[in-house]
C-alpha cells in the first residue's frame, strides 16, 4: 500500500517535470542570449519547484480528508452494523409471538386443552360406554398430554403437534373396541383436530422461515463484521504502526482505542510538526512518511461494507414483511377455531403496531441514512 503511494507521488512530480522539460526545449530554441537563458532557467526552475509542492500539498490535503472521513465513516458502518445484528435478537414482537405457540395461550379467545376436550366430548365420549371413572381419568390424562408437550423428532419437531398427535393415538387406542363409536365418528374427530394440527403448524412454519433466514443473515453479518475489523486493524496498523497485539482487539476496541477522529487529528498534527521548517510545511518531503497515504482500494472497501449492510437490512426488512403478513393471514384463518373472535382481531391489532414498532426502531438505530453520508463525504480517488 505504502509503495502504491509512494510511487503515486514519485509519478505526480515526474508529470510536473515532464511538463516543464517541454517548455524549457521550446525556450532554449527560441533564446541565443545566454543570459537571458540563465535568468528564464531560474524562474522555470522555481516555479517547477512551486507546482511540485501544490501537487504534493494538494495530494496530502486530500489523504488527510480522507482518513479523518474515514474515521466518521468507519465509525457508522460500526454502529449499522451492531445495529443490526442486535435487531435479529428477540423482541417484544417475537416473544408475543412465540407465546402464541404455547398449548396454555389464551390471546385468540381459546385454549387448545379446552377445544380438544369439547372435540372428544361431543364426537367421542358420548358415544363411548366407558363408565364415569374411566372418562374422568381420559380427560384428564388428555390435558396433561396438551399441557406438557414433548418434542419428538421422529414425528414431529414441533410440541404441540405431538401433543395432539398423542391424543388422537390414545382416542384411537382407547374405543378401539367400543362399537358405539364408528370409523365416521372417528373420522369427523380426525377432521375437528386436524384444524388444529393445521393452525399450529403454520405458526411454526413462518417461524421457521424467518430463523432459517435470519441464520443465514447472521452468517453474511459475520462475514462483514470480518472485514470491517479486517479494514481497521490494517488502518490502524498503517497510522499508529506502534499499536500492538491488534490481532486480538474487537473493531469497538479499536475505534476506541485508535481509530477515531481525535487520534487521528492529533496524530496528523504530530506529523506535520515533525515535517514543518520555518513555519511551513514541506509536502514532499512530507510524503517519505508513510502513516499521511492513502489506500485507492481502501475507499473501495468502505462503499463496499456500505452497499453490503444496506443489501443485509433490505433482505432482513423483507423477511419480516413476509413473516408478518404470513402470521396475519395464519391468525385470520384461527377465526374459525375460536368462540370469541373479538381477541383475535384485538391480537392482530397489538402484533401490527408491534411490528410497526418493531420497524421504526429497527431502520432508526440502523440509521443507513447518517452511513451512506459518512461514506460519501471520503474524497474518491
Amino acid at each position: 500500500m505504502k509503495k502504491l503511494f509512494c510511487l503515486i507521488a514519485f509519478l505526480v512530480t515526474m508529470q510536473v517535470w515532464g511538463q516543464n522539460e517541454v517548455i524549457l526545449k521550446k525556450y532554449f530554441d527560441l533564446t541565443k542570449n545566454t543570459y537571458d537563458s540563465l535568468q528564464i532557467l531560474q524562474k522555470q526552475y522555481l516555479q517547477m519547484k512551486f507546482e511540485t509542492e501544490k501537487e504534493a500539498r494538494n495530494l496530502y490535503e486530500k489523504n488527510m480528508e480522507s482518513l479523518r472521513k474515514t474515521a466518521g465513516a468507519v465509525d457508522a458502518l460500526n454502529k449499522s452494523l451492531s445495529a443490526l445484528k442486535a435487531s435479529l435478537s428477540a423482541t417484544e414482537y417475537f416473544s408475543a409471538v412465540a407465546a402464541l405457540n404455547n398449548p396454555t395461550n389464551e390471546d385468540l379467545g381459546f385454549r387448545l386443552e379446552s377445544e380438544i376436550l369439547k372435540v372428544i366430548d361431543d364426537k367421542i365420549l358420548k358415544k363411548a360406554k366407558l363408565g364415569t371413572k374411566k372418562v374422568s381419568r381420559f380427560r384428564q390424562i388428555v390435558s396433561n398430554i396438551i399441557n406438557n408437550p414433548i418434542t419428538n423428532l421422529i414425528t414431529s419437531n414441533i410440541p404441540v403437534v405431538n401433543s395432539i398427535t398423542s391424543v388422537v393415538n390414545l382416542v384411537n387406542h382407547t374405543i378401539i373396541d367400543e362399537d358405539s363409536v364408528t370409523p365416521d365418528d372417528l373420522k369427523i374427530f380426525n377432521q375437528e383436530i386436524k384444524k388444529y394440527v393445521a393452525h399450529y403448524e403454520n405458526l411454526a412454519r413462518i417461524s421457521a422461515e424467518l430463523e432459517k433466514q435470519s441464520q443465514e443473515l447472521n452468517i453474511r453479518i459475520e462475514a462483514v463484521e470480518s472485514l470491517l475489523n479486517d479494514f481497521v486493524k490494517n488502518s490502524t496498523a498503517d497510522l499508529f504502526p506502534e499499536a500492538k497485539n491488534l490481532d486480538n482487539q474487537s473493531t469497538n476496541d479499536l475505534i476506541r482505542n485508535y481509530f477515531n477522529y481525535a487520534k487521528i487529528d492529533a496524530t496528523i498534527k504530530s506529523i506535520e510538526k515533525k515535517y514543518t521548517q520555518a513555519g511551513k510545511i514541506d509536502y514532499v518531503k512530507i510524503f517519505e512518511d508513510g502513516r499521511v497515504h492513502y489506500s485507492i482500494v481502501g475507499r473501495q472497501k468502505l462503499d463496499f461494507l456500505g452497499d453490503e449492510i444496506s443489501r443485509v437490512a433490505s433482505e432482513y426488512l423483507n423477511s419480516l414483511e413476509s413473516y408478518h403478513k404470513n402470521l396475519i393471514e395464519t391468525l385470520q384463518k384461527a377465526q374459525e377455531l375460536s368462540p370469541d373472535k373479538t381477541k383475535i382481531s384485538l391480537k392482530i391489532e397489538s402484533l401490527n403496531k408491534q411490528y410497526k414498532n418493531l420497524r421504526n426502531s429497527f431502520e432508526q438505530s440502523l440509521d443507513l441514512k447518517t452511513m451512506r453520508s459518512r461514506i460519501a463525504e471520503v474524497p474518491k480517488y
